[in-house]
């Protein structure tokens, strides 16, 4: 009698470089969620306890390890932090490559450009490697050494967009191209039948981590030349910054006083609950002042049918028809960015059917189910490889 081999599950490891909830974060939330369980059986390794541990903890199937696992930040561009990271990089190769071993891990997708041991342990232990590159490295120093190290530990590169695959310097078949996605809009508490209120005094909103490039500067420049003709308006300032970079936070605290704009101007910190933020505002804008990898926060925003204004470089571009489903404004200009959020407050009929526009092409351009259909099929392909 022949006995049919029953196929078992492929286990893929998913290394990332954060226990937040930023775009990298709920992007790894979204693919972790819907990834069909059946076929495969998912890890993850996290550096530390947070707000994406208590997400991932919801998910059954879903198998969750915190390791302090090493992550390349500025503060180890120096003698003693290179030394540091070094050490931490050496114990977490050694540990994962035990987790690998005793788990029977089939592949491992590392995500982000700046945690590396999952890499550098697959490829020691003969597995598949998946790189999931996020960024967009504009020192050509840094992009090189991080290009060569990619290329070296990794079988697939993931690039989140067309601007961040053309950044990298590895080979451009090795590249593939899966867009970001969100939850559809039902699953947001947002429906096809819902618009969204026209408020006489918008409130307009960006998110994103405060560090040097995200643009609040260039934000509350404009909030401070909005407010002259526009007193009422409320600008609200979503994200946090890293450990350890909190005098990012007090300067743009400073800079917010000293154009008298406290309260105007509100600084969120890290928002638990994006979906409440996004139900609160009336405009969105991405000030980014270098190349947004993507801009996953433009799809949220989209999903809640709010009209975004984002800098005119990166992934924004790919993702926004300017004057259809949002606004491109030059990232060098705050007249600019202030102008056009002028415009969307004196005329809420424009919010309102940009808002409808952007809704639907986000979830006909930029859904869930197709991203993960993406990722399934590399990591098939690797698998039977």
């Amino acid at each position: 009698m022949c006995v049919q081999k029953t196929s078992r599950k492929i286990k893929v490891l998913f290394v990332h470089s954060s226990s937040e909830l930023y775009g990298s974060d709920r992007s790894l939330l979204n693919i972790i969620r819907g990834i069909d369980k059946t076929k495969y059986e998912v890890h993850v390794i996290l550096p530390c306890e947070g707000p994406l541990c208590v997400e991932l903890r919801q998910i059954s199937d879903v198998e969750l390890t915190i390791f302090d696992v090493a992550v390349l930040r500025r503060k180890n561009l120096n003698i003693h932090g290179i030394f540091d990271f070094l050490v931490n990089l050496i114990c977490s190769v050694k540990y994962i490559e035990k987790y690998i071993k005793n788990n029977y891990i089939d592949i491992v997708d590392t995500n982000t450009a700046v945690v590396f041991p999952g890499a550098i342990a697959a490829r020691r232990m003969k597995k598949k490697s998946v790189w999931h590159i996020r960024e967009i490295i504009k020192n050509k120093f840094e992009n090189k050494v991080i290009s060569v190290i990619m290329n070296l530990f990794s079988d697939i590169i993931v690039a989140n967009s067309k601007s961040t695959a053309q950044s990298l310097q590895v080979p451009k078949d090795k590249i593939r191209i899966v867009y970001n996605a969100v939850n559809t809009g039902e699953l947001l508490g947002v429906s096809k039948s819902t618009s969204k209120s026209i408020n006489v005094h918008p409130i307009v909103g960006m998110a994103g981590r405060i560090n040097r490039w995200k643009g609040q500067k260039l934000f509350v420049d404009a909030a401070s030349e909005v407010h002259d003709r526009y007193p009422d308006v409320e600008f609200w300032i979503a994200g946090d910054t890293y450990a350890g970079e909190e005098y990012l936070r007090t300067d743009l605290t400073e800079y917010i006083h000293d154009r008298s704009l406290e309260n105007k101007v509100k600084l969120l910190g890290q928002v638990k609950n994006m979906n409440d933020f996004y139900q609160k505002i009336d405009i969105f804008v991405l000030p980014s002042i270098k190349p947004e990898p993507f801009g996953l926060v433009i799809l949220e925003a989209m999903e809640h049918k709010i009209p975004v204004i984002a800098t005119n470089h990166g992934g924004p571009t790919e993702i926004i028809k300017n004057g259809e489903t949002g606004f491109l404004v030059d990232y060098n200009s705050s007249e600019m960015m202030a102008k056009t959020i002028e415009m969307l407050i004196e005329k809420p009929l424009m919010r309102k059917s940009i808002g409808e526009n952007s809704f639907r092409y986000a979830q006909q351009n930029f859904s869930v189910d197709v991203m993960i259909k993406k990722i399934e099929a590399i990591f098939s392909d690797l698998y039977k490889g």
